[in-house]
């Protein structure tokens, strides 16, 4: 196939299942990587990407030649591509195949994305864009969780988790088609905490030039650096969450979420340990949680919230 020769990532992923049976060990390998870390192959130097993964540079030229293009510029064309283009649920199906006849399970190929996905993020994404964050989040006004649709579970979760060390925490989830309205407020002493990934909620997006224009620093996690708005964020948390399915995987963002919620924990010293503490105490009194089921037959005591405490 000629190098200029029209070619999207779904035909190439059908490509890449046709030809990697016959492929030396060494390509199948190389292969294998490219849906998994298609912005890797779309954004990263040739020699850069080679050291990330082990193998040789003339492994990636050998592959390229192997599914028919005419040098590694044009196979990175149609992954640099794919980056710009949003792909439907239902587009993804059609390039899943059907597992058998030796081929990995969907259990199995989704495990080892997910795998790829978290030995590699915090190499992509290094201690100098979690502790920005971290120092950001730490010396806010106000924090802002800003998500969508899906994202609504991440911000969700991160917002539980930092309630129990810090009460500046204030969700914008959007209920009523109210999104940005909770962003008329903000100003350069909060921190927005955006989430959105391919393919990008508009609201989201929209919101993130909102949240710059009145001056409010931006913490933005997202699954490619060149998510639309990028550009306006102080930092940007890349995740990725393609995975060989018809939706995506938040287990990446959510790793890259804990990970930041240590480091600001760690950076709020004693004053956050104290409010965990005090948080231990409200839940206990509470009986907010169990670690065993009930006798059979039997019920779980229950206390009213007038018994419970706080």
């Amino acid at each position: 196939m000629p190098a200029e020769a029209p070619i999207d990532f779904d035909q190439l992923c059908i490509l890449l299942a046709q030809k990697v049976p016959g492929l030396s060990p060494q390509l199948a390998r190389a292969a294998t990587l490219i849906e998994p870390n298609v912005e890797d192959f779309a954004l990263l130097p040739l020699r850069e990407l080679a050291s990330r993964f082990g193998l040789p540079i003339a492994t990636f030229s050998r592959l390229a030649r192997a599914l028919d293009f005419d040098s590694f510029a044009a196979l990175r064309r149609v992954c640099a591509n794919q980056l710009r283009q949003p792909g439907g649920f239902s587009q993804r199906v059609g390039m899943l195949g059907t597992p058998g006849n030796g081929t990995p399970s969907d259990s199995e190929r989704i495990g080892s994305s997910l795998l790829g996905h978290l030995q590699s993020m915090f190499t992509r994404c290094g201690d100098d864009e979690l502790d920005a964050a971290a120092r950001l989040l730490h010396s806010a006004r106000r924090i802002h969780p800003f998500a969508a649709r899906s994202g609504v579970a991440l911000a969700h979760t991160f917002c539980y988790i930092a309630q129990l060390f810090d009460d500046r925490i204030v969700p914008i989830y959007g209920i009523g088609d109210t999104l940005n309205d909770g962003l008329r407020h903000v100003g350069p002493e909060d921190v927005v905490l955006a989430m959105t990934f391919d393919p990008y909620t508009r609201p989201v997006v929209e919101g993130l030039y909102c949240a710059h224009e009145r001056g409010a620093r931006i913490i933005y996690l997202t699954d490619s650096p060149l998510a639309p708005g990028h550009e306006l964020a102080d930092v940007l948390l890349v995740a990725p969450v393609e995975i060989p399915s018809f939706f995506h995987s938040f287990a990446a963002p959510m790793a890259m979420l804990d990970a930041l919620l240590l480091r600001w924990y760690r950076l709020a010293g004693a004053e956050a340990f104290n409010r965990l503490a005090t948080s231990d105490a409200q839940l206990k009194r509470a009986r907010a949680f169990v670690r065993a089921a009930p006798p059979r037959g039997g019920r779980l005591e229950h206390k009213h919230a007038d018994e419970a405490g706080d």
